[in-house]
């Protein structure tokens, strides 16, 4: 085992590693400043025009949620502030410097997948928890794993044999018995140096911890996310076997303190945001997995250890074939909700994504129930129950063999129809409205008077994005709901490709 002190200096004075340009320096140096001025920031940045570029892009993009373009820094930093445009200067600093050398043996595809994944969590989890940190925990979630390519880039021969060790055991612990010191430790250490803000350093640096109660203040808050977020895209990267996605959906709520449908958005869209940081950014991630992939790989690495298990207990044809059946019915499980025996969410964005690949494209209906909470304030929580329930099996009748149903979530259902034309989606709307508003749902010795307002729009030619299609069946939905309720509204136009 090498000695700590060794390995640090020798990585810290290393002449092959990441370094802050000057703007970098500029921009750090003036954050330490009581009396740093959005003003200052801006000419500071303004002497780089890529990397000016480059904030405008991002504050402009999606995945940063601006409501109005922004032309100039001096827009960004009104617009999201001193601390935020700070990190997003450090961040494209060191991705530049990282993709200046990827010689080696080291897998900078996978590294880039991983810390994307991790820096997006980061954010998104930030937005939840710690809105005024969100910016920190996406840098701080960017950087995490920076001290791995200090080591392989400073001290490659003994970083080599980490990585032998690691195919068998945690990468921390291969670390530890050839280093001496972990990455994070080592990440630590080195934004420490670059002056990089105490609250991020010490949060990479314990962030690998099951015990972070050494943090305090905000650098336990992004500690907390930090830890999350790496244990899901371990799982998302495959660092970790994808069988522990349930236990670590438990451990991240309960650290976090968020439920279940929040964290199940987040995870839905982790992948196309990974994607969007990374074209940003301009790295190579390589294959992306979505969640419902993942989800349908960890429920079938389950059935097999099942499939496995029994095999071996009962060494007969027959206990495979009942490890089969159990297989589909764990698949089945996994794509069903629980309450309304419908598909789910995670089937109804698999169906969609697939319908949309196909030259015919889709139609698509959203419907939500009309004052839905007054069932479950006025009646019970099992009133509601039984409306969705009722709600669900009406949608699955009378759509028929026509659309796929699905629930996608709270009161709302979605209506996948493939190659359907605009109209006759329409018209299969219309006749969904009318079969729920006609639906007799009896609780209590009462009967309940259902209605719903339905959205409907229509795929373009080409491949459309899932989510532009959601948007704007969403978009006709809340129309319907402004005009009055149990109505339908289509687009006036299909969705553009």
């Amino acid at each position: 085992m090498a000695a700590e002190s060794t390995v640090l200096d020798r990585i810290r004075s290393a002449d092959n590693l990441p370094s802050l340009p000057n703007t970098a320096v500029g921009v750090l140096s003036i954050s330490k400043r009581p009396d740093a001025s959005a003003e200052m920031l801006a000419k500071i940045i303004q002497t780089d025009p890529a990397v000016t570029a480059k904030i405008l892009k991002v504050v402009n993009s999606p995945l940063f949620g601006v409501p109005r373009g922004v032309a100039s820094i001096k827009q960004a930093i009104a617009m999201i502030g001193q601390r935020p445009v700070t990190v997003m200067v450090l961040s494209f600093s060191l991705v530049d410097g990282i993709k200046a050398d990827a010689s080696g043996g080291f897998d900078y595809q996978a590294y880039w997948r991983r810390s994307l994944s991790a820096a997006v969590l980061s954010r998104r989890f930030g937005k939840i928890v710690e809105p005024s940190l969100a910016e920190e925990c996406f840098v701080a979630g960017l950087l995490a794993d920076l001290g791995m390519i200090a080591a392989a880039r400073a001290v490659p021969d003994l970083y080599a044999e980490v990585l032998k060790r690691a195919a068998g055991k945690p990468i921390l612990e291969a670390e530890r018995e050839v280093l001496g010191v972990t990455h994070a430790q080592i990440t630590e250490r080195f934004l420490t140096d670059w002056g990089l803000p105490e609250s991020i350093c010490r949060a990479i640096g314990a962030h690998h911890d099951d015990d972070l109660s050494r943090l305090n203040g905000p650098a336990a808050r992004i500690g907390a996310v930090l830890n999350s977020a790496a244990l899901i895209a371990g799982v998302f990267c495959y660092d970790l076997p994808s069988e522990r996605l349930d236990g670590i959906r438990a451990l991240v709520r309960s650290r976090l303190g968020i439920d279940a449908e929040t964290l199940e958005n987040v995870l839905n869209g982790l992948d196309p945001d990974v994607r969007a940081a990374a074209s940003l950014l301009s790295v190579n991630v390589g294959e992306t997995v979505n969640y419902a992939q993942l989800q349908a790989e960890a429920l079938m690495q389950l059935a097999n250890l099942s499939v496995a298990a029994e095999t071996d207990r009962a060494q007969t044809a027959r206990a495979a074939a009942d490890a089969r059946i159990e297989a589909d019915r764990f698949k089945q499980a996994a794509a069903t909700d629980g309450l309304t025996r419908i598909a789910n969410r995670a089937a109804f964005d698999a169906r969609l994504a697939e319908v949309l690949a196909q030259p015919a494209g889709a139609a698509l209906i959203m419907i939500d129930v009309d004052h839905f909470k007054k069932f479950n304030d006025t009646h019970g929580h099992q009133a509601g129950d039984e409306v969705l329930r009722a709600v669900a099996d009406t949608l699955r009748h009378t759509a028929d063999d026509k659309g796929f149903v699905a629930r996608y979530g709270g009161e709302e259902f979605g209506v996948i129809v493939p190659g359907a034309a605009l109209d006759a989606a329409r018209d299969l709307a219309e006749r969904l409205r009318a079969a729920i508003h006609a639906c007799p749902i009896k609780h209590g010795g009462r009967c309940l008077a259902v209605t719903a307002s339905l959205g409907v729009a229509r795929s373009g030619p080409g491949a459309a994005a899932p989510a532009d299609l959601i948007r704007a069946a969403d978009a006709r939905l809340y129309d319907a709901k402004r005009n009055g309720r149990n109505r339908v509204e289509p687009a006036a136009a299909r969705v553009a490709a």
